[in-house]
């Protein structure tokens, strides 16, 4: 998974217009993740 630092300076390549709060798209992730691992949880439950 990639780490915040590399988004960042991903992000700093892109010009102002097009560029993201890095913050977004590092709690994207972190939410995703979460989905996931509750997920698996809940199917492991069955």
């Amino acid at each position: 998974m990639a780490n915040p630092e590399e988004l960042r300076r991903e992000d700093q390549k892109l010009p102002r217009a097009r560029r993201k709060y890095p913050q977004s798209r590092v709690t994207q992730a972190l939410i995703l993740l979460i989905i996931v691992i509750v997920v698996a949880w809940l199917l492991s439950l069955l």
